[in-house]
């Protein structure tokens, strides 16, 4: 059995698995080269483009398992969203910001998928079946604040505003809890190991806002992924609503470097395995410092079954490749 699916099921295995959200991107040389080449758009659009950025970490970095390439809010042109990237992040033109009534909006079409996430899978089984693969989606807040405020909303501050004020966000919390399943039975039925949520704005709720107008539609789409593979859900700045993911049961919990995995593993029940959680701007300013706080979080993992090494959010851009190496090393070798 591999490390990583046994770590993802709570299994013994050899050795702690990790991988590297974002570990997929800028600061490998591979991929530079590929963006003098291509936009985001038509990397995503090809499989064999996708799926060789998907294997490249596996490749440079000895990690235990990969993650497809892809975007968060790519699926949303399938329900009508007009996306433009630029310098500072996509845009989404007809947002809700700018289109109140959704004129255009409708629910997802997999028929409109112009991005071949699901070749790129198959393809990627295909030339490294012994290779764990994840797929992913954004999560339900985290991706109604692009459709909400059109681009980037940074503290939610528009999308609270309209959740608060707006019988409309009811419609799209659903729409959007629609899609992200759909597109993730996409990527299951294609063949993925497992699926990570990426929530990386929930925690700009409070606990009270997320228990009322989330929590349940969460639990739901955590019910209904983890039913047919396992689930990795990681949100940031939810130190203080991790009670709560009792009730939302993950397979794994991954969490952001504000929280000591101990301090997770006493509020979690035990079925909830861990992820994470180094902070990713050690790893960037100081490789000895950033392998220093990996020890101590690996001792701190010490005789969990279900933990998966990981940084607490993703790969910034300026990362030296190597000290990611020096990282998965040092992670295989922890006794």
């Amino acid at each position: 059995m591999n490390n990583f699916i046994s770590a993802l099921k709570g299994e013994p295995h050899d050795h702690i698995p990790v991988w590297f959200m974002r570990q997929a991107g800028r600061y490998m040389s591979e991929y530079q080269e590929l963006r003098k080449l291509y936009n985001i758009r038509e990397m995503c659009m090809n499989p064999e483009i996708t799926e060789k950025i998907t294997y490249a970490p596996v490749k440079l970095l000895g990690v235990d398992a990969a993650i497809i390439f892809a975007d968060i809010i790519l699926p949303l042109e399938a329900m009508g969203y007009k996306i433009d990237f630029n310098s500072l992040g996509p845009k989404i033109e007809n947002g809700y910001r700018y289109n109140r009534n959704m004129k255009g909006i409708h629910e997802f079409d997999p028929a409109e998928l112009k991005y071949r996430t699901y070749d790129s899978i198959r393809l990627f089984r295909q030339n490294h079946p012994g290779t764990p693969i994840i797929g992913f989606s954004g999560g339900i807040i985290t991706v109604m604040s692009y459709v909400i405020s059109g681009m980037s909303d940074n503290n939610l501050l528009y999308t609270k505003q309209v959740m608060l004020n707006d019988n409309y966000f009811a419609t799209m919390k659903k729409m959007i809890k629609n899609m992200i399943i759909d597109y993730v039975k996409i990527q299951i039925n294609a063949g993925v190991d497992a699926i990570q949520i990426f929530d990386s704005w929930l925690g700009a709720l409070s606990p009270y806002t997320f228990e009322k107008h989330l929590k349940n539609d969460v639990i739901e789409l955590v019910e209904d992924i983890k039913s047919r593979v396992p689930l990795i859900y990681f949100s940031t700045g939810t130190t203080g609503m991790l009670d709560q993911f009792n009730d939302i049961k993950p397979d794994i919990l991954s969490v952001d470097w504000r929280t000591k995995l101990g301090d997770a593993r006493k509020i979690l029940n035990q079925g909830i395995g861990l992820q994470g959680n180094l902070d990713p701007y050690l790893v960037q300013y100081s490789g000895d410092y950033a392998m220093e706080e990996a020890h101590s979080i690996l001792s701190g993992a010490r005789g969990m079954d279900n933990y998966i090494f990981n940084l607490g959010h993703g790969v910034l851009p300026d990362t030296n490749p190597e000290i990611l190496k020096n990282i998965t090393d040092l992670v295989h070798s922890f006794i």
